[in-house]
């Protein structure tokens, strides 16, 4: 059960509706309640009550929660800033056709600073509390996201993913987080970071409640089922932890009948690049603060902002011509022969909060830059990624996978999935 009381899934919510065992408006009314009432440190705005759906939609009764970076009907977010985005002039046809499918928004959920950060570290909310372990980190910069859906607050979210936002927290919290094809979800309505690099994502408990919010956004597609892996476990900063390369190992033995070793010799230049796009773009998106044209950046906007004032124009010139041969280098490297690569997603697992935390005496910066390693590049190839749990570590914290596959490939990525990774974390723990 949920904090409010109702079914632990999408499906047996709809049961429960269909059998009468509850209506439409008491079930919103209860995932309101649950929010209102929340312990968690992740709800920035709680929304109020919205119109109450028909029963038959989709989606009703469904309530959501989405990162405060969305414009909602007569909400401009703030984008953990402290203040009205100022280039709020279009709600978000995502939220708005959630809705339509009987999915409103109940709540606006915290974030890091402009989505600028691999944590929910931000001065202006204290830390998010991860539901799994209160010891452990919960990634950003759609923290709250994660730790609204890991607590069973809601079903699902919508975050962005620029460099990882969404897959981060994802991994963070034993969630599945998906980072669509570049393109393929709208970014109207959203305050961006790096717009080539911006992505709306989904952050869900299962599989098949992530399907079933996906398909009001993007039309139902088939897929064939996985049969080919390719894995790359170590990256050229460093390999992952026995303890995780020993879950991921065993979990890549059990999903696939025919799997490879892949090497990718491109993946340092396909960071590098990404990260210049990053920067300049980041800098071109919050120039006007740095002007004193808006509200000042906190510190770590500032910073990634500022390094990409220091770029010179050449340099993303070039990032931005490469794009598509470093994606074709990619795609030939690792999914010429494969269905979908296999990379880690937090290749030391989830680090304790005074790890990650730039404020905490026992701050590790790599430890920081672990969190983003494996994600920020696939930003930069525009191609589809997954993180959803494989296991646990000694801790009982999660391990989690991440599956790329080529363009357009969420449908098989969502597949695979839900065959071959039941691993879900109980809201008990919550």
């Amino acid at each position: 059960m949920t904090p409010a009381g109702l079914p632990a899934s999408i499906a047996a919510l709809r049961a429960a509706l269909a059998g009468g065992e509850l209506s439409v408006a008491d079930a919103l009314a209860a995932q309101r309640e649950a929010f209102a009432r929340q312990r968690w440190d992740c709800v920035a705005n709680l929304l109020p009550a919205p119109p109450i759906p028909a029963r038959n939609l989709p989606l009703a009764g469904v309530g959501l929660a989405h990162k405060d970076i969305f414009v909602l009907p007569e909400h401009a977010p703030h984008c953990g800033a402290g203040y009205a985005w100022p280039g709020a002039d279009e709600v978000s046809p995502l939220v708005q056709g959630l809705a339509a499918a009987g999915a409103p928004p109940l709540a606006t959920l915290v974030m890091a600073e402009h989505a600028c950060g691999a944590t929910g570290e931000n001065p202006r909310y204290p830390l998010p509390q991860n539901p799994l372990d209160a010891q452990a980190a919960v990634g950003g910069s759609s923290s709250g996201s994660a730790v609204a859906v890991a607590a069973g607050l809601c079903y699902a979210s919508l975050g962005t993913d620029t460099a990882g936002s969404v897959r981060i927290p994802a991994a963070t919290c034993g969630l599945l987080g998906l980072k669509p094809t570049a393109g393929l979800l709208s970014n109207r309505g959203v305050a961006p970071l790096a717009p080539s690099l911006d992505t709306v994502g989904l952050l869900a408990r299962s599989a098949d409640d992530l399907r079933r919010v996906w398909e009001q956004l993007v039309p139902a597609a088939q897929s064939e089922p996985v049969q080919r892996i390719g894995t790359c476990w170590r990256h050229p900063e460093g390999e992952p932890d026995a303890e995780v390369l020993t879950v991921l190992e065993d979990y890549a033995d059990r999903c696939a009948p025919q799997r490879r070793e892949v090497a990718l010799p491109g993946l340092s230049e396909w960071s590098r690049l990404g990260q210049t796009v990053l920067y300049a773009q980041a800098y071109a998106s919050h120039a006007p603060a740095l002007r004193g044209q808006e509200p000042a950046l906190g510190s770590l906007a500032r910073a990634l902002a500022l390094t990409g004032a220091a770029l010179p124009e050449a340099w993303l010139a070039q990032a931005q011509a490469e794009r598509d041969r470093c994606t074709r280098d990619f795609l030939a490297q690792a999914l010429a022969d494969n269905d979908v690569l296999l990379t880690p997603a937090l290749p030391r697992g989830v680090p304790d909060w005074e790890q990650v935390l730039t404020t905490s005496a026992r701050f590790e910066a790599r430890r920081l830059l672990d969190m983003f390693r494996w994600f920020a590049f696939v930003n930069y190839l525009g191609l589809p990624a997954l993180v959803f749990p494989v296991g646990r570590d000694r801790r009982g914290r999660p391990v989690c996978v991440q599956a790329i596959g080529r363009a357009g490939a969420e449908a098989r990525l969502l597949a695979l999935a839900q065959a071959s990774s039941p691993f879900t974390f109980s809201l008990s723990q919550g």
